[in-house]
């Protein structure tokens, strides 16, 4: 009956009425819908809460119209209701009224992703102190290789997404019309004292923290580029928590 009782919530199924005390098919339509209306209240509240710089950029009106649609052949398939909207961005890649902003599934990606980042585990990095001991305990620290936390990843975009999401959480949305969201960006997501964090990178550091995800050892990693600060980019992976082990 469980089955049933889902099916006629979330889809156009009539199995689950001869389970209902009513006069007639009208009248248990009727009583029904007031579930089905709680359940589709509900999935669309978790997708704004899931995307809400993207609902901020299109607006409310527009965000929740559109989930509607959405959760029409998008039934969730979790109980857990934070999984729910895992191909919603692709839902947009393909939404006719959202293709004037052509940037906007890049966007929804994003935040997926920091929301999955955030529901997962968290490993021990190291400290600025253990990786200057690490650096000095060894002759030739260009043999050194980096364990990075497996949940790390290097996302790339044509669009200034990183920028955008950043602007959103920052003081106001004023900052939101300050994005040049035509320059593209490399984004480094990595998971820190509870939350998803997020960092925009250059491609050539991109290229290097893919490499040490590799386990290239250093001078392996290092890319061929001369605009490349090797200094300045492990200061900042330092900084940021990256590092979960030198060897």
């Amino acid at each position: 009956m469980n089955t049933f009782f889902k099916n006629a919530l979330l889809t156009e199924d009539t199995r689950f009425y001869n389970e209902i005390k009513a006069s007639g098919i009208q009248e248990k339509e009727i009583r029904l819908n007031v579930y089905r209306n709680n359940i589709t209240v509900s999935l669309i509240d978790a997708l704004s809460d899931i995307f809400p710089v993207t609902q901020t950029l299109v607006g409310d009106e527009f965000f929740r119209a559109s989930a509607r649609i959405y959760l029409e052949n998008n039934q969730p398939k979790s109980p857990v209701i934070s999984e729910y909207g895992a191909n919603f961005s692709d839902f947009i890649r393909h939404f006719e009224p959202a293709q004037s902003l052509p940037y906007l599934a890049d966007l929804a990606a994003l935040e997926y992703a920091m929301l999955r980042l955030t529901h997962s585990e968290e490993y021990e990095t190291l400290d600025h102190q253990t990786v200057s001991d690490a650096f000095s305990s060894v002759e030739d620290p260009s043999t050194l290789t980096f364990s990075i936390p497996p949940t790390t990843q290097i996302l790339a975009s044509p669009f200034a997404i990183g920028s955008l999401y950043r602007a959103h959480f920052s003081d106001g949305h004023q900052r939101l019309n300050n994005v040049d969201i035509n320059q593209s960006e490399y984004l480094l997501l990595i998971k820190s004292h509870l939350y998803a964090q997020l960092h925009v990178i250059q491609r050539d550091e991109a290229v290097f923290i893919k490499n040490l995800m590799q386990q290239k050892v250093l001078s392996e990693a290092i890319p061929d580029s001369d605009a490349f600060d090797l200094g300045e980019t492990l200061a900042k992976l330092i900084e940021w928590n990256v590092f979960t082990n030198i060897k």
